[in-house]
């Protein structure tokens, strides 16, 4: 109903007859004028533009609204500032500004409890939306309550309210009353409660008292004669106000004492209290502060006992992750070395060997693929408990994986009596880390068929809105209810009794749960016991679960290498891995040893017996040296320059790693195969090393054929490398030659124009002399000329090991002149040479860099188009700037442009190792290369060169020398 009142009362107009402007804006106006001027308040209006004038609010007769009472209330005190300025407004009300003649009417003729009387009996002429009632009524006390038929809006008008009763007493001089609200209707009481105390003033009698009896003693007088009646009469009643005057004032006099002594009895009892308090808090004080400091010193305490704990955790993290490393590493090295010689053995075939040995060794071989199984998820969930494990998402439809995943349990369902059968519809892929995925299942799988001797296991697939489900359920044995707490528990087993019927490790469904939870979804089981088992299994669907933290790489992410460690694949793409039908094809091993010219294989590795079986599986293809740790590997590498590196990662003295980086910054080694070996298979591991510069990574144990494949591969990377880089030379020398014979063909064509004269006037018997020498001088010039040119092209080309002087200027102004036939009439070339001091390298691989360089400019540049060549020196560098005002690079091939054969020219313009071999080149001769290009505008190339003088320095060579390119296998 309040409700529906204020929506009425709502639509009404802002000078609705609600509450009187004297009673409310009066006071509101007036002290804001006395407190802020006029000028303000105008500025306000002005400002502000309210809907009634200030001339209408100024006509006490006027009535407005409640709500433009609430909204002229807000906007004064905003503009105020002063969070109390309606309770000070309110008090302004009993000032003769704001009551006009009614303050002195009040004054003369009123007392405080009438005027509270008169103010509500009055109240419905000046507030027609709520009404007053007096709950009780006392000497100096008050209680009342207001309730309004229009709920306000906020208690602004209440503390108007509460300073305008505050007020009256001040009418006669008194001090303003108390005013207390013990309940507001804002806040959702019935209405609003204020109660009022206040000070009565005296009753004035003594002066009236005294008035009269000085009257009657006038009369008195006059009547015995002591003077004149007026006289008496007047003086005596004079004398009697002045006594009841007296006497009126000292009754206040003594009430006011009284109230002070009152007022500092109480301010003594309160003083008093407020110094007990103030005891109480500074023993509080004092205990708190002596809690604190103690409690402060658990803390620190506990702080550093926290710490200590938590250094000792790490550390016994750190430990526990290197024990697992180690654990890999010895583990793994006798299962390769099992799995290699059984693999050896099987590859004889039934021919070589009896049937019972076979399947011996078949059994044998099944056992240690289990144990390498175990173990690889042992480490799984080492790494998953170290927050190492990363995911790798792929996209995956669930019923054609379970379909294909369900195929080799069919055989060992068969063999016990049970159907395994697949139930549900295709279903919407999700993203998930399949081989993880897999294991997932597989684990499930086999768990649902161990415990089950007959019925069947039905994997069942179906979706909703979020998830891909999967439940696997038997109609095994059961798990009992005290074992279900702990189903998922690390080394747990419902099988916990003392008869072990079945084996296992306890790891299978922990490892299943946190590779589920990895992948944001989750599995729970139902289960009773005589009846069977049911896992649940959930996938999230969409990409909301991808966590880029767990991501193991973005697709089409590379593995970045260092430059300076750069290898052959600077020079030629990853090589792919070795596929199952090339190992397949590759031959029997031969009883012979390797051939004189076969590949040198330097082995690196520490455990004598699987140094003795590399060396049985790879003797037979390659000459091979070996070295047991790494630091004997890295000095006869630098020594004997092997073809390829077969190294392990973890040895003593020096790590395989370390070795690997120590032959990626030795020129000596830089482009020299290197396979590492290592029992570590995981994803960081295998970066690492790629990373630091290997060509291959192989995980023990490993497959012989498998190896041989490998080494085979990047021999064969070798050697195309090789080929490439020098058909690449061929190729700049080719073009050298082609602008060799453009630039010989005129002084040719002079020398044999000149030859023909001569003859005649040899032969004719005229002989003319100056003739004569005039063309033997021309046949001299053209024969310098075609010299200079012959020579100019053999520096050219040729290459050393020994650093020499360069000058730039002059290198430079070769590779522009080899180029000049290719330049339209209308390409200009800028030279400027700022830097004549030499450089120490070779000339000839640094004009190839020029001719390349400038070449690439002349190709970008249309044919009115200007290269610009320069060189300066900055600091100990000469720099070498190739500027072009070509089409430029896009941004996004900027990245690649070192990579081998990658161009950005069309098909069958180019082979991609041009920038590939000049970077390797100016690298090789101690320098950088960097190039700089705004899309549309241009390209800059700049090459910095050191300035050192060391005559004698043997620069490294480009490439490893190649081998002979015969077949390494017989294929």
């Amino acid at each position: 109903m309040a409700a529906n009142v204020g929506q009425e009362h709502n639509s009404l107009a802002d000078n609705a007859p609600d509450v009187s402007v004297r009673t409310t804006c009066a006071s509101l106006l007036l002290y804001f004028e006395h407190t802020y001027g006029v000028a303000r308040l105008e500025d306000v209006w002005a400002r502000h533009r309210p809907s009634l004038s200030l001339e209408y609010l100024r006509t006490t007769t006027n009535f407005i609204s409640l709500r433009f009472l609430e909204s002229l209330a807000e906007l004064l005190v905003k503009e105020s500032g002063d969070v109390h300025f309606m309770r000070k407004a309110g008090l302004f009300l009993a000032s003769p500004e704001a009551l006009g003649f009614a303050y002195y009417m009040l004054r003369a003729f009123g007392s405080v409890p009438v005027c509270y009387r008169k103010t509500i009996d009055l109240s419905p002429s000046f507030n027609r939306v709520g009404h007053f009632e007096i709950l009780r009524l006392e000497r100096g006390r008050m209680e009342l309550q207001y309730r309004s038929r229009v709920p306000e809006i906020n208690r602004n008008i209440c503390e108007l309210r509460m300073g305008q009763f505050s007020s009256f007493p001040t009418i006669w001089g008194l001090p303003p009353a108390e005013v207390h609200e013990s309940q507001c209707q804002v806040q959702g009481a019935e209405g609003c409660r204020y109660h009022l105390r206040w000070m009565d003033p005296l009753p004035t009698w003594g002066r009236y008292t005294g008035l009269l009896a000085g009257v009657v003693g006038g009369v008195g007088a006059s009547m015995l004669g002591l003077g004149p009646a007026g006289f008496t009469v007047a003086a005596l009643g004079l004398a009697g106000v002045s006594l009841g005057n007296w006497w009126d004032l000292r009754r206040e006099m003594r009430r006011k004492d009284e109230a002070l002594n009152e007022q500092a009895k109480g301010m003594m009892g309160s003083l008093e209290e407020l110094q007990q308090r103030y005891d109480e808090m500074f023993r509080i004080n004092v205990a708190l502060e002596d809690r604190v400091a103690s409690r402060t010193r658990e803390l620190t305490e506990a702080n550093a006992r926290l710490e200590t704990a938590l250094a000792k955790q790490k550390e016994l993290d750190r430990l526990k992750s290197e024990f697992f490393d180690n654990v890999s590493h010895e583990l793994r090295t006798p299962l390769t070395l099992i799995l290699l010689t059984l693999d050896s053995l099987m590859q004889r075939g039934p021919g070589e060997l009896s049937p019972v040995i076979l399947q011996h060794l078949e059994t044998m071989n099944r056992s240690a693929s289990r144990l390498l199984r175990l173990i690889n998820n042992l480490l799984d969930l080492a790494q998953m408990e170290a927050g190492k494990a990363r995911l790798r998402y792929e996209p995956l439809e669930m019923h054609g994986f379970l379909s294909s995943l369900l195929v080799p349990f069919h055989v060992a369902a068969e063999k016990k009596g049970v159907r395994l059968k697949l139930e549900g519809a295709p279903v919407s892929a999700v993203l998930v880390d399949v081989p993880r995925v897999e294991s997932v299942f597989q684990n499930l799988v086999s768990n649902a068929l161990k415990f089950t001797n007959q019925g069947a296991v039905t994997v069942r697939l179906y979706e909703d809105d979020t998830w891909v489900h999967v439940e696997v359920g038997d109609t095994g044995v059961g798990i009992s209810a005290q074992d279900m707490p702990v189903i998922f528990d690390r080394f747990a087993q419902a099988d916990s009794n003392g008869t072990r019927r079945f084996g296992g490790t306890g790891i299978g469904l922990a490892l299943v749960k946190e590779t589920l939870e990895l992948h944001a979804g989750g599995i729970e089981v139902t289960s009773e016991l005589g009846k069977g088992s049911t896992f649940h299994a959930r996938l999230p669907k969409g990409a909301a679960h991808v966590r880029e933290d767990l991501r193991e790489g973005k697709e089409g992410e590379q593995v970045a290498r260092p430059t300076r460690r750069s290898d052959l694949t600077a020079l030629l793409a990853p090589a792919a891995p070795v596929s199952a039908s090339v190992m397949d094809a590759l031959p029997d091993a031969p009883d012979a040893e390797a051939s004189p010219d076969a590949p040198r294989v330097l082995v690196v590795e520490d455990e004598p017996e699987i140094r003795a079986f590399l060396r049985s599986v790879l003797r037979p293809y390659y000459r091979l040296l070996e070295a047991t740790n790494g630091d004997e590997g890295l000095q006869m590498a630098l020594k004997e320059r092997p073809d390829l590196i077969v190294s392990d990662v973890m040895m003593p003295v020096m790590s395989g790693m370390q070795m690997l980086a120590a032959l990626r910054d030795a020129p000596e080694t830089v482009d020299t195969p290197i396979i590492l070996l290592t029992a570590r298979q995981e994803v960081d591991a295998k970066v690492e090393g790629l990373t630091m510069g290997a060509n291959d990574y192989l995980g023990k144990p490993f497959s012989p054929r498998e190896m041989l494949a490998r080494i085979e591969a990047q021999l064969r990377l070798r050697d195309a490398a090789v080929r490439a880089a020098e058909n690449e030379r061929l190729a700049a020398t080719g073009l050298l030659t082609s602008g060799f014979a453009h630039e010989v063909r005129n002084p040719l064509n002079g020398l044999m124009n000149a030859l023909l004269p001569l003859r005649e006037s040899l032969t004719s018997g005229n002989l003319d002399a100056g003739m004569a020498l005039a063309m033997l001088d021309l046949i001299e010039e053209c024969g310098q000329r075609i010299r200079g040119l012959a020579e100019g092209l053999l520096s050219f080309v040729r290459t050393g090991s020994k650093a020499v002087a360069v000058d730039l200027g002059a290198s430079l102004d070769a590779s522009v002149q080899a180029l000049s036939w290719r330049l339209p009439p209308d390409m200009k070339v800028d030279r400027d040479y700022q830097c004549p001091e030499p450089v120490w390298g070779d000339p000839g691989s640094l004009n190839q860099v020029w001719v390349n360089l400038l070449d690439n400019a002349v190709r970008a540049i249309k044919p009115d188009g200007v290269v610009k060549v320069s060189t300066r020196r900055e600091g100990n560098e000469a720099v070498v700037s190739i500027v072009d005002n070509g089409v430029g690079i896009k941004p996004e091939h900027m990245d690649r442009l070192f990579q081998p054969f990658f161009s950005t020219r069309d098909a069958g313009e180019g082979t991609g190792l041009g920038l590939a071999l000049c970077q390797r080149i100016i690298m090789r001769q101690g320098g950088r290369i960097r190039i700089f290009s705004d899309y549309g505008k241009g390209t800059r190339v700049e090459v910095r060169m050191p300035l050192e003088a060391n005559p004698d320095r043997i620069l490294p060579p480009l490439l490893s020398n190649a081998r002979p390119t015969q077949p390494h296998w017989n294929t």
